[in-house]
């Protein structure tokens, strides 16, 4: 079958590699019809992820069709339509048992090695799904693939960061620092609870979505300023990081008021942050860091989804067939594409 690995830093190939098959009770088999790159996939492209393995299949984020499943999966059958979760949890370990499934003892991320053990991931034909009851979710027909695909990954990140760990109310300033998909999804989310949103970033199409889904869209150079005169001078409700640089995180904490949150989601691995202790005291601020739990809040979005109320795919900016997912990298990495939506299919 034809798959999406990562031969070494900075090469991306479409190759040959052995169909994926049954190992356990619990797996199942997906033939892909959308998958997703995800700025997590650039970490590995770029040499940013220890020991990852070459020949790895890239991709966490996918949608397709249960083209087969082990004695044990009860929850999917053949035939179904279905969306993944992009962290395999086993739900057995203490993390998982009191509730904390990305925090899981055996935790893996599909398309990652290295960090996690290896587990092959969706840019590909086909995929092999461990603990596939609780990884797979069956889909609606009313939800396209390519709205199901923010499923896995970048919408339930973006709901953790501005509903559960964010806790914003209607009513609130918020404002999300970096437009990426997650940051748009974090607009999306931020707009259907009521909130006023201002969004940041310096690329002009990023900003461009973010005024489509009900933003006012600043360039970094206007944000303290524009948060400023929307508070009072107080600033934002909620900051929700979402570029993962130390300059946004900085950034972030110095927009929001006193008994601000700052909920962070942008993917940081900095072991020496400069965090500015006086400030944080001073203002009494809460600093929040969140993986995202697409198992915990995937019903209740696929339902917003389903019911017209959210639009994730609304942010895609490039289709692409399965073959040319080298330059669907090169667009992404370089920030010429918002959100692209690879196809096996072509």
């Amino acid at each position: 079958m034809k798959a999406v690995v990562l031969a070494g830093v900075g090469d991306v190939r479409v190759e040959d590699v052995p169909e994926p098959r049954l190992l356990e009770p619990t797996d199942a088999i997906v033939e892909v019809r959308a998958a997703a790159i995800c700025g997590a996939d650039l970490f590995p492209l770029h040499g940013l992820t220890p020991g990852f393995e070459n020949g790895t299949v890239m991709g966490h984020e996918f949608a397709g069709v249960v083209l087969d499943k082990g004695d044990a999966v009860s929850g999917v059958e053949v035939g179904q339509r279905v969306v993944n979760t992009s962290m395999v949890a086993d739900g057995t370990c203490p993390a998982c048992r009191a509730g904390r499934v990305t925090q899981c003892s055996g935790r893996a991320l599909f398309g990652y090695s290295g960090v996690y053990p290896r587990l092959d991931g969706g840019q590909a034909e086909l995929v092999r799904v461990p603990h596939a009851d609780r990884v797979l979710a069956p889909l609606p027909e009313a939800v396209a693939d390519e709205a199901a695909v923010f499923l896995s990954d970048n919408l339930p990140t973006a709901y953790d960061a501005v509903v559960s760990r964010g806790g914003v109310r209607e009513g609130d300033l918020v404002c999300v620092v970096g437009l990426g998909a997650v940051g748009l999804m974090a607009v999306m989310c931020a707009v259907d609870a009521g909130a006023r949103v201002l969004a940041v970033d310096g690329v002009d199409a990023r900003r461009s979505a973010a005024e489509r889904l009900g933003a006012r869209a600043l360039s970094p150079d206007d944000a303290s300023e524009a948060v400023a005169a929307a508070s009072e001078g107080l600033g934002a409700d909620v900051v929700v990081e979402a570029a993962g640089s130390p300059g946004a995180l900085d950034a972030a904490l110095r927009l929001a008021r006193g008994r601000g949150t700052v909920s962070v989601v942008g993917a940081h691995f900095e072991p020496d942050f400069p965090l500015d202790n006086h400030l944080m005291f001073e203002r009494e601020l809460t600093l929040r860091f969140s993986i995202g739990d697409a198992a915990g809040h995937r019903d209740h979005l696929l339902e917003l989804i389903a019911g017209g109320r959210l639009d994730p795919a609304s942010v895609v900016s490039h289709r692409l067939p399965l073959d040319e997912a080298a330059e669907a990298y090169r667009l992404f990495d370089g920030r010429e594409a918002v959100k692209v939506v690879l196809r096996p299919e072509g």
